[in-house]
């Protein structure tokens, strides 16, 4: 067993602790101390004097704290990972049906608008291949789709869910160091990864250079409001190894077109645009909250 190994087992069982310490509060830190060595229960017992309302907040960090490692060294053995993901799954599920939801809907909408017949799309962080299922749903009819992503899991599962439709591939890169495929798209999307990068902004204008004349660039991300909410979801976000930049970061290249806020700033939608030597007017963004 390697070091990586053990601090995955050790973040594993921090989670859980949390997790029981929140459900149990006082009994569960009595559980604890009858299990545990002696040294374990001296560190326990100043615990045990806490109101159980605090016990249950120390039981929400500890479990935050524990996932946040998980991020940062994913683990290797499949119970490890499925029980990863399970524990996150009601997180993405409130973020899907509140911050997600109207986001989405403006992306679908202007997907519908930036689909020109045989396209060539490039996705960015594709996952699973959701953007690529939007595409499908919505009967657009581009010539073809390469979705990269550093995910394996969310690779292999892309592949088995699109086998057979021609023109789709889906390929390994780590996205800042590796080559994007090369060749030119006329469309080019990120919807709920840019996050996962240290670094989206240079990442994007590496993609942009790959971009044709009046082509487009789509990105949808979790991003860092303006208001006083921006320290607790930053905090946040880093527990669960992502990293939120603000829109604006993207304002200043030639390409900005357009951007949209969501939930005061919580996510962004933002178009850029390689202009043709003579453009059609942009599409108008759906009236949703705040653009700049």
């Amino acid at each position: 067993m390697t070091s990586r190994d053990v601090l995955r087992w050790l973040s594993l069982l921090t989670v859980l602790e949390g997790l029981a310490v929140t459900i149990g509060s006082r009994r569960t830190i009595r559980l604890i101390q009858n299990v545990t060595p002696t040294w374990y229960r001296l560190w326990l017992q100043p615990l045990a004097n806490l109101s159980p309302s605090a016990l249950r907040a120390i039981g929400v960090v500890e479990a935050l704290l524990g996932l946040r490692v998980l991020a940062m060294a994913p683990p290797a053995p499949r119970i490890l990972r499925d029980i990863a993901s399970t524990a996150l799954e009601p997180a993405r599920g409130v973020w899907q049906a509140t911050v997600g939801r109207p986001a989405d809907r403006a992306f679908d909408h202007l997907l519908r608008q930036y689909v020109p017949p045989g396209a060539r799309i490039l996705d960015l962080g594709c996952g699973a291949g959701d953007n690529l299922a939007r595409i499908l749903d919505a009967g657009l009819p581009f010539g073809s789709y390469v979705g990269v992503d550093c995910l394996p899991d969310a690779l292999a599962h892309a592949r088995a869910r699109f086998d057979g439709i021609p023109k789709v591939d889906f390929l390994s890169n780590d996205l800042l160091n590796d080559q994007l495929p090369t060749g030119e798209f006329d469309l080019i999307l990120s919807a709920w990864s840019l996050d996962r990068a240290p670094d989206p902004f240079a990442l994007v204008v590496r993609a942009m250079r790959q971009l044709r004349q009046g082509g487009h660039a789509m990105l949808l991300f979790a991003s860092a409001p303006s208001d006083r909410r921006a320290r607790l979801a930053s905090s946040v976000a880093h527990m669960l190894g992502r990293q939120l930049h603000p829109a604006r970061i993207y304002a200043g290249l030639p390409s900005f077109s357009a951007a949209q806020e969501f939930a005061g700033g919580l996510a962004s939608l933002v178009i850029l645009e390689n202009p043709a030597p003579a453009t059609a007017p942009v599409a108008a963004l759906p009236p949703e909250e705040t653009r700049y």
